[in-house]
């Protein structure tokens, strides 16, 4: 790979010009709720053992959601911020596009309660916030003005008429939390940009109607929302979701939901592999069939987890741990996102060999990434996150003067994606033959 000339050129405000997207998440959701597919299950959550729990139609989703929004309605304006806390089963994905069809922007929350809670309402300026039908008085947070409960059911009859936002609108409000500090850092996702960037993983991974998507991320995380929420509407897949500690206690009935489906993406961080090597016995691992899973995509957000590691070696440790059950080391999926890992900013093509480069270390911490041989001392492997993805543009930059630096040499990453603004991600990385590498 070769070294590209220099770029002397300022980076703008803007790193591209592209035209707003035009779709957002109510109008997508509610193509899904009146078209051929409205009676198909959309949506759904296993429990703690991997058994089905819940499921929802896109017809039943899109009547439950006018219920709350009817009653956001009643309590406030479009516009208004509204705290959405972890719930079981399915609530979270109604309250999340109830929020939405009333026009209001969702603020998802890691927890009920608690000092993180509250400095995100104060600092989002929320107006309500969202509960299970079942919760009693000690499940809310004392931080809101106004308490909506997520209904257990609603008729068929559609009540109300949604918002119809515009696409450079707010749809929510992601903030990133750090165990054991308060200060937050919100990052507002409109509604086009979240719209584009998962049109644009679906096209690079050729999902569809045939495929369903397998999550244990955290929907309050921006990731995990994107991915189990958005991804499915955008390209017309199903969903099924499990709880984070579910995946935590036995990494298992993640494997298993996976070799239960015919064709999956799964989305989950550097850990998660590195997790089921440690914790699923060896006796297990061939009795588990994952020749179904078609997109294994590894990564991490900007920012608070952007320069997360993405490791060749756990990689390679996980595709020979699940060999014997079909697994195969080209689907893995590099990529790397921002928005608090909402919005798409690289990926690798799944399907293709790894792109992975040795480099001196010495030299990277200088600013430079000069490649080594495999074997020489000193240096680092690093795992490429991909290209662009379409209509995203990426910069690395010179913070200082604002001006891109060359391949090969190491910046701050600046990304540009459809309907938003400029993002000065505080991560490090370079692009060496047009693929991203992250650094720090």
């Amino acid at each position: 790979m070769s070294i590209a000339p220099p770029n002397e050129s300022v980076v703008e405000d803007r790193l591209a010009a592209a035209p707003p997207p035009g779709r957002t998440v109510v109008e997508l959701m509610r193509d899904r709720a009146t078209g051929p597919g409205a009676d198909r299950p959309l949506f759904t959550a296993l429990g703690a053992a991997g058994e089905p729990m819940a499921s929802l139609t896109a017809a039943e989703l899109d009547a439950r959601a006018r219920v709350v929004a009817d009653a956001l309605y009643r309590t406030g304006r479009p516009g208004d911020r509204v705290i959405v806390p972890p719930m079981p089963g399915l609530d979270f994905h109604v309250a999340f596009f109830g929020c939405l069809y009333a026009g209001m922007v969702a603020v998802p929350v890691p927890d009920a309660a608690g000092p993180v809670v509250a400095a995100i309402t104060r600092d989002s300026r929320a107006d309500a916030v969202l509960v299970p039908d079942a919760a009693g008085p000690g499940s809310v947070p004392g931080v809101s003005r106004v308490v909506v409960r997520v209904p257990v059911r609603a008729s068929r009859h559609r009540r109300g008429t949604p918002v119809a936002p515009d696409p450079l609108a707010p749809a929510l409000l992601h903030y990133a939390t750090r165990p054991g500090r308060r200060a937050q850092w919100g990052v507002a996702v409109g509604h086009g940009a979240l719209v584009a960037g998962q049109a644009a993983v679906r096209d690079r991974c050729d999902i569809d109607a045939g495929t369903t998507v397998v999550s244990w991320l955290p929907l309050w995380h921006g990731t995990g929302l994107a991915t189990a929420l958005v991804l499915p509407l955008v390209s017309g897949a199903a969903a099924v979701t499990l709880e984070p500690v579910a995946f935590v206690r036995d990494p298992r009935v993640w494997l298993r939901a996976i070799e239960a489906e015919e064709d999956v993406f799964a989305a989950a961080p550097d850990s998660a592999y590195e997790l089921c090597v440690r914790r699923v016995p060896e006796a297990d691992r061939m009795r588990i069939d994952l020749s179904t899973w078609r997109v294994a995509a590894v990564g991490g957000g900007a920012g608070a987890g952007g320069g997360r590691t993405v490791g060749a070696r756990t990689l390679r440790r996980f595709a020979d741990a699940f060999r014997p059950g079909f697994f195969r080391e080209e689907v893995f999926a590099a990529g790397y996102s921002t928005g608090g890992g909402a919005l798409g900013v690289t990926l690798a093509r799944p399907l293709y060999p790894t792109v992975a480069g040795h480099y001196d270390r010495a030299a990277l911490a200088r600013g430079r990434a000069v490649p080594v041989p495999r074997a020489g001392r000193g240096g680092v492997e690093l795992v490429g996150r991909g290209t662009p993805l379409p209509g995203v543009g990426v910069r690395v930059v010179d913070p200082a003067s604002r001006r891109a630096v060359p391949e090969r040499v190491v910046g701050e990453i600046w990304v540009d994606v459809p309907g938003d603004a400029v993002g000065r991600t505080g991560d490090l990385g370079f692009l060496d033959g047009g693929e991203l590498f992250v650094t720090g």
